[in-house]
């Protein structure tokens, strides 16, 4: 869990505590005054209407520690750091593993696909370097069975899960990034066929600059600059960023860059934020969907804005939101300008402009001994494209096909907590212009034992198709645009043991998804057709522990997955080179003069790819180790990277190499 300063409006003040773990901060929202100067202080400025004294919290082994009776001596206590969670409706239960950024400020990591990819059991699959695009998926699943929210709202393409990861933000935003289960996903009122990975970006309410500058090999460079200001109610946030490379192969170029403006606005009964970014990607796709032609191009262009509060009427709790994304690709098979000539039967390049809309309404009211929790949600999805939808005359070249579909959907649930013991259970259903009606279903349990926590969870839920599911056509293709949903039963087991230096937890979790869409064709023929057709049954385990000892922090990280299919007497084309065990270690020292990191992860990938010249090779095992080094200067810091120190060859998706060694250098100021 992410810790910040947090500066509201208005104060709560206490004269006396007990020696007792105050969950209460974790959602109070509120300025607190303890001891008896400051409550003094506070009675006086509090009449005049201002809030003019914020106060000093002691956290000592997690518990709140407070001035006695007997203690007359004026303290000034030093500012600390409050514990926020997800969302402030506090319904839903902690996310299943959260990455701060504390855990990787002092990693080699540059790119938001490179830090999904440390949450345990995700599964990204890049094609190119610098984040340029990378598949991501969960738990034994596909990459469009897997969604991505900013800050707490669904952004997922329903074009392809290619452009899931096409979002405008860098790295140096980030707070936090939140794996979630179905089941915690149905608690927020979304559907997530194996779960969702939530991005929390740009949430200190203090002033502060950061920027980073770094470059190295394959021409690469890398900048980003960020700055907030906090002007009284409001804390404004402007961000940008960079990144180009002449590639670590031919064809592998890329340039991007993106901008981020958001506003955050405290009241005294409501918090809102106002989003806005957009993005640029082009970048050489050398074999990225096949291998046979090198000479691949793509450009892509998003843009994101959303609106979002949190307000109390009466005695219940609001969440609103607004949300829109509009994503526009251009995918080149033979690159302009690129290759001498083009073939006869080349028609030209595909062009898609993905539209996405929605508002949500979330409700949370205290009832009995537990809350209950119900909510709304419209969504509009549609596609211009000259290859994906229907015949439609009416729109601008180079557009010719167009397809849209809208969604209803109602949810609601109850939760409730006696002494060490919570539980909630959730139930969904919607409507789509295009699909008829799906229910998704959840219930969870969570037991407190001393350090230890248990959770069980059970969940039902389903995926609708993509429009390239539904609508996609190539020489040996063809698309069904009859397919229905996909559905899963997802069950999962989670012992977490947490003391103050040290941090175990296990999970293993079984999913059991039916209908299946897939791609299958006959064993004598070379035809594939898009069908609900297979069944695919995943069981699997994550395990991380994490200790602090003196100077240093290790991390350790395993996860394991097996996949059963049954497609009948059909050949299947879902893709079952899956992760099927993956261990990542990283250990860090924090010394006087510098600070020093050194991760290593080891996967091995069942399944196989065919390589241009039409050989079959097994993925198999592959080990990567990365490290980093940096000195602090004051405010700014230098640091010296090392990706792939052992010049490892390998493949993560088809038979596409990924970079050798690669060294980069940069500085970071931060104030």
């Amino acid at each position: 869990m992410y810790k910040h300063t947090y500066k509201p409006t208005c104060a709560f003040r206490f004269r006396r505590f007990c020696r007792a773990k105050w969950a209460a901060y974790n959602s109070m929202h509120r300025e607190v005054t303890i001891g008896r100067l400051a409550a003094r202080i506070a009675d006086s400025s509090l009449a005049k209407g201002a809030t003019a004294v914020a106060l000093a919290i002691t956290l000592s082994q997690g518990n709140l520690m407070a001035q006695s009776d007997d203690d007359r001596e004026t303290r000034t206590l030093p500012e600390v750091t409050i514990t926020l969670g997800t969302d402030s409706l506090a319904f839903e239960a902690e996310p299943a593993a959260v990455l701060t950024a504390d855990n990787f400020q002092h990693s080699a990591i540059h790119s938001i696909a490179d830090l999904v990819a440390q949450l345990p059991g995700v599964d990204l699959r890049v094609r190119g370097g610098g984040d340029v695009q990378g598949d991501l998926s969960m738990r034994g699943g596909s990459f469009d069975q897997t969604i991505v929210l900013l800050n707490g709202v669904n952004i997922t393409d329903a074009q392809t899960g290619h452009h899931t990861l096409d979002i405008p933000i860098d790295i140096t935003m980030v707070e936090r990034v939140e794996l979630l289960t179905p089941a915690q996903c149905m608690a927020r009122g979304i559907v997530a066929f194996c779960g969702a990975v939530n991005i929390v970006v740009c949430e200190q309410y203090r002033d502060r600059v950061l920027a980073d500058l770094s470059g190295g090999s394959h021409g690469t460079v890398n900048a980003s600059l960020l700055g907030t200001k906090a002007l009284e109610r409001w804390t404004l946030t402007a961000a940008a960023s960079y990144h180009r490379s002449d590639g670590y192969r031919e064809n592998t170029d890329y340039r991007h860059g993106s901008f981020f403006l958001q506003a955050l606005h405290h009241g005294n009964h409501s918090d809102w934020h106002l989003q806005l970014g957009g993005q640029m990607k082009d970048f050489g796709s050398a074999g990225f969907y096949s291998t046979t032609y090198p000479d691949q191009y793509e450009a892509t262009r998003t843009l994101t804005a959303s609106t979002s509060g949190t307000f109390n009427l009466s005695s219940f709790r609001f969440q609103l939101s607004v949300y829109g994304r509009l994503h526009r690709d251009r995918f080149e098979l033979f690159r302009d300008g690129y290759v001498d000539s083009v073939p006869t039967w080349y028609s030209g390049h595909n062009h898609h402009l993905a539209s996405l809309a929605g508002a949500r309404l979330r409700m949370v009211k205290p009832l009995g001994i537990g809350s209950l929790m119900a909510g709304a949600e419209v969504r509009r999805e549609g596609i211009w494209s000259n290859v994906l939808g229907t015949v439609d005359s009416t729109l601008p070249y180079p557009y010719t096909h167009s397809a849209s579909r809208t969604s209803a959907t109602l949810f609601g649930g109850y939760s409730l907590s006696y002494r060490k013991f919570s539980a909630e259970a959730v139930a969904l259903a919607l409507h789509n212009s295009h699909f008829g009606t799906d229910y998704g279903l959840a219930a969870t349990g969570n037991y407190h034992l001393s350090s230890f926590h248990f959770h069980l969870s059970a969940s039902h839920t389903y995926r609708l198709p993509t429009f390239t599911d539904l609508y996609y056509q190539g020489a040996n293709q063809t698309a069904n645009p009859d397919l229905t949903s996909e559905g899963s039963t997802n069950i999962e087991l989670k012992v977490e043991h947490h003391l103050s230096d040290f941090h175990f937890q296990f999970s293993t979790y079984y999913r059991a998804g039916r209908d299946i869409i897939d791609w299958v064709r006959r064993p004598e023929s070379e035809m594939w057709y898009s069908m609900n057709h297979t069944a695919i049954d995943v069981l699997g385990l994550d395990a991380q522990l994490s200790f602090h000892f003196r100077l240093s922090t290790f991390h350790l990280q395993y996860s394991f997955c097996h996949i059963a299919q049954d497609a009948g007497e059909w050949v299947s084309g879902s893709a079952l080179d899956y992760l099927r065990h993956q261990i990542r270690a990283a250990i860090t020292f924090n010394l006087s003069t510098f600070t020093f990191k050194f991760s290593t992860s080891y996967r091995h990938r069942e399944g196989h790819y065919v390589d241009a010249d039409g050989t079959t090779h097994d993925y198999g095992d592959m080990l990567l180790i990365d490290s980093r080094i940096a000195y602090p200067l004051g405010p700014t810091e230098l640091y010296l990277e090392g990706h792939n120190l052992l010049n490892t060859s390998w493949r993560d998706h088809g038979g596409i190499p990924q970079p050798g060694i690669t060294i980069l250098a940069g500085v970071k100021l931060s104030k």
